[in-house]
């Protein structure tokens, strides 16, 4: 009986212990991850070096703290499992950690960049009076702004004309054009009017659909394509009299107007601008496809466009040298036009090179730059191709590697660094390319290319080398582009060829959807593009120009033109680069 009693104490004693741990069990509670970051954000590195990131996790008691590392492109960096970064090859990727349990993420964007060869020794007995203003030796590393782009923006869709965006403009007078490329500025008000906020972003918190009446001054703008199309359809410049931000654009006071009237499709700057976005390009201006009308008579469909201006922030990016200084910010572009723009005139190649910024340089500021550029030329022109020593020392060839890719892809008639051609250089840079502009006569829009460029039969487009081959001063008896310029001699340069050929094959894939933002800019402006051809302010998409040397019975028959032109450019581009 006393066994009996005490094996009855042992299996309660064994009940309550268990109890006991069930209870402390469920006071015990799951802490979950709320939170995930990586230091750095973003890194750059040279080929071979190592960098440790490392995460932190929110809260700090969570329960399930474990981190998982990955990296999109591993043939330009690696990590392993603990976070550490290795740079393979130059290129940009992105690390991601992870914390499976609640599958929140953090990413650190990654720029590997080609690791120098080693330079001579460092001078044994230092100046002991060095410059007191002295060049920069960091250089800026311009990102990879591409790689994330979307295939097209998207809009909200109209079907009516009615409801497209629209400015209405007034002027007292008309401008009038006083010599090639210089108009008169006159008074007048704007009013920007968006009915149904086609341009209002998913995103944004406030869109302004009606600007109602500003102040405003305007001028025209362009050289040839003044006169084109009998003059139907002018291209103007506008100065708001305040900043202002307009159908979903950063704010400011300049504004384009682009006619495109050269131009059938109505969709080749637009095509090439896009472009420039996939290649990143320093800065490309935005834009948005707009109805205009002046003092109320329907003036045409029009690209609104940002202006080209220096703004280190939004445009670009330079701070223009100050007065006294030498070292600072240029903006310098090549134009053969006769207007009254400051310029010099280079002496090797021989470009006749305007001052943008700053437009009235002293003589410390002109012998400065000018004697930059023309030492470029003169090392070019030398083959000096050691990257330490040559003219990549000076040159900044991964703009000079998306301007061409640019152009040669557009077969742009001005794309050789003939007109419309843009230099830049700040403090912390070498002499790059900062933008690209003017694509009317692209992509198969230029019947006479292969005749005034002496191009072998059947190599006027979409098939056949045309930057990469002709380059000149459009002047001084070489109209043909005879003449080697800048790429010409680049491609003598084999690090030039390689890098080429690298960045290509890192942008081949995002050019491969330039077809389909064709196709939803044609769905988004098809109301504008029919109204323009209606109002008779497109002759060319209805008429033979010999611009292409096809029969157009419709702007939307110019599109296909285009598009198909592109398409077996670029195969016929992806064959031959990557064939040098």
């Amino acid at each position: 009986m006393r066994i009996r009693h005490l094996i009855a104490s042992f299996v309660a004693l064994i009940c309550l212990i268990v109890l006991a741990d069930c209870t402390k069990k469920e006071l015990i509670q799951t802490v979950p991850v709320t939170g995930i970051s990586v230091s750095p954000t973003t890194l750059t590195l040279t080929e071979g070096e190592t960098r440790q990131l490392s995460v932190q996790l929110e809260p700090e008691n969570a329960s399930d703290k474990r981190v998982q590392w990955t990296i999109d492109h591993p043939k330009v960096a690696a990590v392993d499992d603990k976070g550490l970064v290795t740079a393979v090859h130059a290129g940009t990727a992105t690390v991601v950690a992870e914390n499976p349990a609640s599958g929140l993420t953090a990413t650190c964007k990654i720029t590997v960049q080609v690791k120098a060869e080693p330079g001579p020794d460092p001078d044994p007995d230092p100046n002991p009076n060095p410059d007191p203003d002295p060049q920069p030796t960091d250089y800026r590393v311009w990102e990879d702004t591409g790689a994330d782009l979307p295939d097209y923006p998207t809009y909200n869709k109209v079907s009516a004309v009615a409801d497209f965006p629209r400015l209405d403009i007034t002027w007292t007078t008309p401008t009038q054009r006083l010599a090639e490329g210089e108009y008169t500025w006159v008074e007048g008000t704007v009013r920007f009017r968006d009915p149904k906020e086609m341009y209002r972003g998913a995103h944004a918190e406030t869109y302004e659909k009606d600007s109602q009446v500003l102040k405003m001054k305007i001028r025209g703008r362009g050289n040839t394509s003044w006169d084109a199309e009998g003059g139907i359809k002018h291209s103007y410049k506008m100065k708001l009299e305040e900043h202002r931000k307009v159908f979903g654009m950063k704010g400011d006071k300049d504004w384009i107007l682009l006619a495109d009237v050269q131009d059938p499709s109505l969709l080749r700057n637009a095509v090439a601008l896009r472009i420039s976005r996939m290649v990143s390009m320093p800065w490309t201006p935005k834009f948005r496809t707009v109805e205009v009308y002046f003092n109320g008579e329907y003036g045409g469909c029009y690209l609104l466009v940002e202006a080209k201006e220096v703004d280190s922030e939004n445009k670009i990016p330079i701070t223009v040298v100050q007065q006294g200084q030498t070292d600072g910010g240029y903006l310098l572009e090549i134009d053969n036009k006769q207007d009254y723009d400051r310029y010099f005139r280079t002496e090797t190649f021989q470009k006749k090179i305007k001052f943008k910024d700053p437009e009235d340089p002293d003589a410390d500021q002109y012998n400065y730059i000018t004697g930059y550029v023309n030492d470029v030329e003169r090392l070019l022109k030398g083959r000096s191709f050691d990257p330490v020593t040559g003219y990549q020392s000076m040159v900044d060839l991964y703009t000079f590697i998306g301007n061409y890719i640019v152009q040669e892809l557009t077969m742009n008639v001005d794309g050789g660094m003939r007109l419309s051609t843009y230099f830049a250089k700040d403090r912390d840079t070498k002499l790059f390319m900062p933008m690209v502009w003017d694509f009317d006569l692209s992509l198969g829009n230029c019947s006479y290319l292969e005749r005034d460029f002496n191009l072998e039969p059947g190599m006027g487009g979409p098939e056949g080398w045309f930057i990469k081959i002709r380059g000149g001063s459009f002047e001084n008896g070489d109209w043909d582009g005879s003449r080697k310029s800048y790429y010409q001699y680049m491609f003598e340069d084999e690090h030039f060829v390689t890098a080429l050929k690298e960045r290509w094959n890192l942008v081949k894939p995002r050019l491969d959807k330039i077809p389909a933002f064709i196709d939803k800019m044609v769905e988004y402006n098809k109301p504008a593009f029919d109204h323009n051809v209606d109002g008779g302010k497109n002759p060319r998409a209805t008429q033979w120009y010999n611009y292409p040397p096809d029969q157009f019975t419709s702007w939307s028959e110019a599109v296909d033109y285009m598009k198909d032109f592109y398409t077996r450019r670029l195969a016929w581009l992806d064959v031959n680069i990557n064939a040098l």
